[in-house]
């Protein structure tokens, strides 16, 4: 069976081929569960069908109809993963799913978590106990514990559709005083993976309610597992009433949406991890790894005083510059929630720690049972500088797992070097152990917890050995971005705060998704008369310009310069559209408007006698040319345009010193010899001219003097027999 096809027609309510082949292939699955469902909405159907044969009229009977279309969708949803289970056994999905039929039931997982959870609180508070006791009863808690997390996230992860009781359970575990809240995170993380294997409308109900929770590391999981399953399930969630209205009640909440188009930034910067990653192996670490090499270069003791003043600069002084530079840059990108560490970790993926699955999405922490490398060093000077480095780091989880690992292999001399090092470089004054316990740096903020999240959900479906058995939602984020309008229920929630939409528009043109940037501005130009409305115009024409759409391009500048006249910024592009489109009338008029602002400007000066002269009016362009030639009278490019305009209109003798002058410079003697035969041609020395041009005429120059010779032809220089017969024989080498 073709599930792909089975969904589509179904998304068409288009039963009558749909049901047949679902009944024939629950048949044959054998699932008694499937078999009853199935068989109720058949004979319900049927009913209807027998209802309107004879001629009875049930004003439900469409949003009946509807219903049982969506239910066969999560009946197929179950029989591809039942076949899937059968078929595929080399899949971790299957795997698991078999592994975990060993496991009692669900609510057998919530019970011990608890008890677990409420023991090792007992055992931690208990001040009576000795410390030798509690640890080693928190060694077995702690082993129980971590194989009841592993139990939760397989279960949770290749659970069915949720029936009442597991979601009264999922809301157990939530609300659970007893369970922390890093355990929580990690259910929520399985349930969104749950999710990319068929969508579950009760699983995305508890995903959007655990946004209202206290604990922030499950609300902003919970907010950004939910958004990116949203933005890709749509189809099969549009018509689930329950979310309709539990998004409308959501839609009143300020901080909500606020969060929403945050989250959106944070899923679209993903994908500029490539670049960005691109950016730091490329340019930015190897700057930062020479300056580092360099400082620590042993002095020497006889200093070479030319060193010194090679060009009046200090070499030292050259290469700190660039490494502030380049740490500014890489701050830069921090600040903007970029991916920078992704390069510098991927690499650090490999220990057992990341073969299963769950500990890609735990939340860090150096009192859990996978960092006892940590207490080998005790409490020297390492230990309180990784715990400062740690916990008030830009690393996400993962990362902050990678760098633990990558420590414990440190000992011996190389660890006695590094606290070494270490302490050399602290501050006098600094209290490590202070800032150790900081609770300001034990308490990350929503934007962080929210972007560490991303980061761990793309380390795994980049970097998990078993990645390419897993749909990938951060490849599709690149061709299909997030915003307000990916669908309807989205657009009503957020599409009123018209300046939370412009400042996602923005981002979205910065980061260089054009077409998603474009939809935004589009709606917000609501007229093209409303002068607050001029830069949306012009990031309007931007976008435009970007995807290479020159028509629109043209006229959303020309709307921005009609409502708000005399931008530089409008002027400057449009007159430059308007010339590369051959439109050279008014990229003329634009240039002359951009020279009324900055009739200084050499290049708005040389633009805009090109276009006059495109246009055939030299006699106006000459007096242009002749005050660039004032304001740079070494320009080889304006010496070139004022030979010509002055060939042009006849003043031959004042052309031929701007020709000589260009002879005499190596970089312009072609040029200078193509209008010197042209001005040989003029004063009827044919024979001179044919000898001057045959050695410079090519197949790349060609077009150009045929171009200045119909020029020549028509301002009655040049007669149009003469120029015909001087091609033919330069072509045919007379």
């Amino acid at each position: 069976m073709d599930y792909i096809d089975i969904h589509t027609k179904l998304k068409k309510e288009n039963l009558a081929e749909t049901f047949p082949m679902i009944r024939q292939k629950v048949a044959e699955i054998g699932d008694w569960g499937l078999t009853e469902e199935t068989e109720y909405l058949w004979t319900t159907y049927q009913q209807m069908l027998q209802f309107m044969l004879q001629g009875i009229d049930d004003a439900q009977r469409e949003r009946i109809r509807t219903n049982i279309c969506h239910q066969l969708g999560f009946v197929v949803s179950r029989l591809e993963r039942l076949e899937r289970i059968k078929n595929h056994a080399e899949e971790k999905y299957v795997s698991v799913s078999k592994e975990m039929k060993r496991v009692s039931s669900f609510e057998s997982i919530v019970s011990h978590l608890e008890s677990v959870s409420q023991e090792m609180e007992e055992v931690t508070n208990d001040e009576l106990l000795r410390d030798s006791i509690r640890q080693y009863r928190m060694g077995g808690l702690k082993e129980q514990h971590e194989t009841t997390m592993l139990n939760l996230f397989n279960w949770t992860w290749t659970s069915e559709l949720w029936q009442n009781a597991d979601v009264d359970l999922a809301n157990r575990i939530i609300f659970s005083e007893s369970i922390n809240a890093n355990d929580k995170a990690i259910f929520i993380a399985a349930t969104t993976l749950s999710l990319f294997e068929f969508v579950d409308a009760a699983k995305m109900l508890f995903l959007l309610d655990c946004y209202l929770v206290e604990d922030e590391i499950v609300s902003q999981r919970a907010l950004v597992g939910f958004l990116l399953v949203f933005h890709f399930s749509y189809a099969q969630l549009k018509d689930n009433q329950d979310l309709q209205d539990r998004l409308r009640i959501y839609s009143d909440d300020a901080a909500f949406i606020h969060d929403l188009y945050a989250t959106m930034m944070q899923l679209q910067l993903s994908c500029t991890t490539d670049s960005v990653t691109s950016r730091m192996r490329n340019d930015i670490m190897p700057v930062l790894m020479q300056g580092l090499m360099k400082k620590n270069t042993p002095k020497q003791q006889n200093i070479d005083p030319d060193a010194f003043i090679k060009n009046g600069e200090n070499p030292e002084w050259m290469t700190d510059e660039k490494m502030n530079k380049k740490m500014h840059e890489m701050a830069e990108l921090q600040l903007d929630g970029a991916d920078i560490y992704f390069a510098s970790f991927s690499t650090l993926k490999g220990y057992d720690f990341f073969h299963k699955m769950p500990h890609w999405f735990y939340p860090f922490s150096l009192d859990n049972n996978h960092t006892p490398e940590l207490k080998k060093f005790s409490d020297g000077m390492v230990n309180k500088v990784i715990r400062v480095i740690l916990n008030g780091s830009p690393f996400c989880n993962s990362d902050k797992y990678s760098l633990c690992f990558t420590l414990s292999n440190i000992g011996g001399m190389a660890g006695n070097a590094m606290e070494a090092q270490i302490s050399s470089q602290i501050p006098d004054g600094m209290d490590l152990d202070e800032m150790a316990e900081s609770e300001e740096l034990h308490q990350p903020k929503r934007a962080d917890i929210r972007r560490h999240y991303v980061f761990d959900l793309y380390r795994f479906y980049h970097l998990y050995p078993y990645k390419q058995q897993f749909f990938n939602p951060f490849t599709m984020l690149k061709e299909h971005p997030v915003t307000p309008f990916s669908n309807p229920m989205l657009q009503e929630l957020m599409a009123d705060d018209e300046e939370e939409l412009a400042q996602y528009a923005d981002f979205l043109m910065r980061k260089e998704f054009y077409q998603a940037a474009l939809d935004i501005f589009t709606t917000i130009a609501n007229n093209e008369f409303d002068p607050e409305l001029a830069s949306v115009w012009q990031k309007i024409g931007f976008c435009h310009q970007k995807l290479n759409h020159k028509e629109e391009t043209i006229h959303a500048y020309t709307v921005a310069n009609s409502i708000k006249p005399n931008s530089k910024w409008t002027l400057s592009h449009l007159a430059m559209l308007c010339y590369t489109s051959g439109r050279m009338e008014e990229a003329a008029k634009y240039y002359h408007e951009l020279l009324e602002i900055n009739p200084e400007s050499l290049k708005y000066l040389m633009n805009s006698a090109q276009s006059l002269m495109q246009c055939g009016q030299y006699e106006e362009a000459m007096p242009l040319l002749y005050k660039a030639s004032f304001l740079d009278e070494e320009s080889p490019l304006v010496k070139l345009q004022l030979a010509w305009c002055l060939m042009v209109c006849g003043k031959k003798e004042d052309a031929m010193k701007f020709i000589l002058e260009l002879k005499a410079e190596e970089t312009t003697q072609e040029e200078a010899n193509m209008l010197m035969g042209l001005m040989l041609l003029l004063d009827g020395r044919v024979k001179e001219s044919y000898q001057q041009l045959q050695t410079l005429i090519n197949e790349n120059n060609r077009n150009e003097l045929q171009q200045r010779l119909d020029t020549l032809c028509r301002h009655q220089l040049l007669k149009r027999t003469t120029l015909t017969l001087f091609m033919d024989a330069l072509v045919l080498h007379i």
